[in-house]
């Protein structure tokens, strides 16, 4: 009788070191995963903030450079322009320039202000598309298309005839996308052709060339802050839509933003 009770006191003590063992295990088992899963959280928290730094900053940098050429065009061609414009006239008030040659100072400063209004209605146009308030954001693309279009690089616009509805904000930050991915492939692609495809249902944009193209391993490093798309992506955020990118070496690149209905 008492090696029996021997026997089940020994069990019961094992047992009971077994079952302390498995449960301060399961402890630390869950507070070692609370942890890790607290640190991911936090190591996703500082990527996304990162993230959001660097989208933030290449939208600054972007309007910084938009204002910067603006500055540039308008002192170098506007105010140069009117600059000689008035100097001409105040030579011809004066009686500085012969009379012989008075009509033809008068034509020369007359082309000046013609050539002066010209650029600021380029101005104008490059800051908000007269055609994009008229007739909406087909018309405005496909004339960008146009205007874009050269010799060495082709570019097609394909649109279906549905109705595109988008508010004035969204048209507006659209095409600075088309303008910005347009221009982007002119500049990096090499492309002998790019095609952009507006479609109304869902609303989806798209930019395809035939150009180089590039390793998309390479999207999340130096190649997608040269080719600008943090700030293209950012736009895209603000339209509530979805950037889907596709590159392959020597065999061009296609981009397409998506409107989520």
């Amino acid at each position: 009788m008492e090696s029996n009770l021997d026997t089940l006191i020994i069990i019961a003590i094992a047992g009971t070191s077994i079952f302390l063992f498995i449960s301060g295990f399961v402890v630390f088992f869950v507070v070692f995963y609370q942890k890790r899963m607290l640190q991911k959280k936090m190591e996703l928290q500082n990527i996304e903030a990162e993230y959001q730094r660097t989208m933030l900053q290449s939208t600054i940098d972007s309007q910084e450079k938009e204002r910067k050429r603006i500055a540039s065009e308008l002192h170098d061609g506007v105010g140069a322009m009117l600059s000689a414009a008035k100097l001409n006239l105040g030579m011809l008030l004066s009686g500085a320039i012969p009379k012989e040659e008075s009509n033809e100072a008068v034509d020369e400063t007359k082309a000046m202000i013609d050539e002066t209004i010209e650029t600021v209605r380029r101005i104008s146009k490059d800051l908000l598309p007269s055609s994009l308030e008229q007739f909406g954001i087909s018309q405005a693309v496909e004339e960008l298309c146009e205007k874009l279009s050269n010799a060495s690089t082709r570019i097609i616009f394909e649109h279906d005839e549905a109705n595109i509805d988008l508010d004035v904000h969204q048209e507006l930050l659209l095409y600075r996308i088309t303008q910005e991915l347009i221009n982007n492939a002119l500049k990096h692609a090499q492309a002998s052709e790019i095609k952009v495809i507006l479609n109304a249902d869902p609303v989806s944009l798209s930019v395809i060339d035939n150009g180089v193209g590039f390793d998309k391993e390479l999207v999340e490093g130096d190649i997608k802050k040269g080719v600008g798309l943090y700030n293209i992506e950012n736009r895209v955020s603000l339209l509530n839509g979805e950037l889907i990118f596709d590159s392959e070496k020597e065999k061009g690149t296609s981009i397409t933003i998506k409107l989520v209905p």
